[in-house]
């Protein structure tokens, strides 16, 4: 049977509530110094993507949310806020809220249609995220959409963080991918995860719906581009589906 590794986090569902909860929280603050409440969350998140890949690859592996809790002080700084105003800035309930809200992630649109076009199209459907399990099965239980608690890979799993290829090796190896003749897709919003994925031997399915510009001559091509989820689902039925009907 023919399967999809989905990304979870940014493709699947978006961080939008993240970004609210610091417009709740710090908006009126970021306000003074002219930073938009959503650029300073993103780099948040991204800084802290960065770290977690970073301290995965020198194997001093830490969970994700375990960095994000430490280091808004200094995304603030780099922001342009001076040091003797970060001082009471925020408070560790401030850092709880956003994080907690930040977990209560929303389904893309779409999400449903397109897992249901999957599975439909004969293939199995699998997750590969750095969230934990309980964590990435709540997302789908709140959002409606099944998923089976065994069909979910966290890279907690193997103490490593995306991109190393201990993760992708383990998930091709899980979803029974890895075998000669297999048809396996890894689908994704961020184009590091699918060029990583692509690495790893798995064909590829990118939807531009987080980060809107491929940035193909960084990343490279995935062999299958889709601006939503819905035209995901159809693309990687139409394209792989029919030859291993």
């Amino acid at each position: 049977m023919p399967s999809v590794v989905f990304d979870v986090v940014g493709t699947c569902f978006s961080y939008d509530n993240g970004a609210e909860a610091v417009q709740t929280r710090l908006g009126h603050k970021l306000a003074k110094y002219g930073i938009p409440t959503k650029l300073l969350f993103y780099a948040w998140v991204c800084g802290t993507e960065r770290d977690y890949s970073y301290l995965s690859q020198i194997k001093q592996y830490k969970p994700f949310f375990d960095i994000l809790s430490s280091t808004l002080k200094r995304v603030l700084f780099q922001a342009g806020i001076p040091a003797e105003d970060l001082e009471d800035f925020f408070t560790a309930e401030d850092v709880e809220y956003i994080r907690e809200e930040y977990k209560k992630l929303k389904p893309r649109p779409g999400l449903a249609e397109m897992m249901q076009t999957l599975r439909d199209g004969g293939f199995e459907v699998w997750c590969c995220s750095d969230a934990n399990v309980d964590r990435v099965k709540g997302y789908f239980d709140k959002a409606g959409v099944p998923m089976p608690l065994d069909h979910i890979l966290s890279a907690d799993m193997v103490k490593a963080g995306k991109p190393e290829p201990a993760v992708y090796k383990f998930a091709r190896e899980k979803a029974g991918s890895d075998k000669p003749g297999e048809v396996s897709v890894f689908a994704a919003s961020h184009a590091w995860d699918i060029a990583a994925a692509k690495s790893a031997g798995f064909s590829t399915a990118y939807t531009t719906t987080y980060e809107l510009d491929e940035c193909v001559d960084i990343f490279g091509k995935a062999d299958l581009v889709t601006p939503d989820l819905v035209t995901l689902g159809k693309g990687i039925v139409e394209k792989w589906g029919k030859k291993t009907a």
